[in-house]
């Protein structure tokens, strides 16, 4: 890590100047946080144990980095005021606030990479990718962290490796930032979103929830690094990058709608509504041809009734016989039904012509009745 020397004659607005100025902006970002971890505790009691674990850790972090920092501007800006910045010893607060600075990132960075997942199933691969250049940037970062303490932070005979390998964490930081922005405003182009909300709070809540506003900070520091020597324009921009991290994580967390005292995210759900959508379309199998209606020669043919008597005749002889001794019986009873009925008819008809005492009799039977 670079670092003024005696050599580079800077002046204290350059160094103690712009240190102070830098850590009051990172405490205004670290009040947001702190409102932001406040604001997720007391609305998503239900969350899962990991998610309220992860909360909880990035607040740990993001509050070692804010006292570290403080710790290290009481050092230059007042315990050791009468001295040149150059010559004061660097304090070891300064390299263990920029390993939890990576730590911070790095926790942000997985969940975004998480919701990369999630939000495209079809394009797992945008997040292992994502996450293996993230854990390279973690490695190389502490890595070149631990290096520089060893041989002094302000040293000018430490290797030149060291510096090598604080390039190549900021680089991969800044790659790993710029592909998480990328996929999620890809993936998320498809979602329906709230309309409710106007344009100018929508345009600000992508830039912090994307990850836009702590992807800048990181160009910015990165090229304040190399550009803005000797001046220590680049710790400003250091500190107060952990902080819009996490305060891009718990903005998302927060942003989630509550239904029944559960968290929905409407952007996740959508997304898995359309996969699952579009995964159960590709899977159907679609007949290349409409299916033929049968004729009823086709159904008599495979019907088993007509089958079996088809396959035995001995058996159709028979039925058909039965038939035919069944057709006959049925004509005698009704023959003999008709010869009953007519000869009752023939003796009701010669009882009324007998006489009246007949018909009285029987009338007179009917009355009393």
């Amino acid at each position: 890590m670079w670092w003024p020397v005696p050599s580079d004659n800077v002046s204290q607005d350059s160094t103690v100047g712009v240190y102070v100025l830098g850590t009051i902006f990172t405490a205004m970002f670290y009040g947001l946080t702190f409102l932001q971890n406040l604001q997720y505790f007391d609305r998503f009691r239900r969350d899962s144990v990991a998610m309220k674990f992860l909360v909880l850790l990035l607040w740990l972090f993001d509050s070692t980095t804010m006292a570290l920092s403080m710790q290290a501007v009481y050092m230059f800006a007042v315990a050791r005021r009468g001295l040149s910045f150059a010559a004061i010893e660097v304090p070891g607060s300064v390299e263990v606030e920029r390993a939890f600075s990576f730590a911070v990132v790095f926790i942000v960075q997985m969940f975004f990479v998480v919701r990369v997942w999630l939000l495209g199933r079809g394009h797992w691969y945008f997040a292992v990718l994502i996450g293996m250049v993230a854990t390279t940037a973690l490695i190389t970062g502490l890595a070149a962290t631990v290096q520089a303490t060893d041989f002094g932070v302000a040293s000018p005979h430490h290797p030149a490796y060291v510096d090598g390998l604080s390039a190549a964490s900021a680089g991969l930081q800044i790659a790993a930032d710029v592909m998480i922005n990328a996929s999620l405003y890809w993936l998320c182009s498809k979602c329906k979103h709230d309309s409710s909300r106007g344009t100018i709070r929508n345009a600000l809540a992508n830039v912090v929830n994307r990850g836009v506003l702590s992807t800048l900070l990181q160009l910015l520091t990165t090229i304040t690094y190399f550009a803005a020597r000797p001046r220590l324009v680049w710790i400003s921009f250091h500190m107060a990058s952990s902080k819009v991290h996490a305060l891009s994580m718990l903005s998302t967390l927060n942003s989630r709608d509550l239904v029944n005292g559960l968290a929905r995210d409407a952007e996740i759900a959508d997304a898995q509504l359309r996969y699952r959508v579009e995964r159960e379309l590709n899977g159907a199998s679609l007949p290349e041809r409409p299916p033929m209606i049968p004729s009823i020669h086709q159904l008599r043919s495979q019907s088993s009734w007509f089958a079996s008597h088809a396959k035995n005749p001995a058996t159709a002889t028979s039925d058909a016989t039965s038939d035919r001794d069944d057709a006959k019986s049925a004509a005698g009873m009704t023959t003999t039904s008709g010869i009953l009925g007519t000869a009752s008819a023939s003796a009701s008809v010669s009882a009324l012509s007998r006489g009246p005492s007949v018909h009285g009799r029987s009338t007179t039977a009917v009355d009393g009745y």
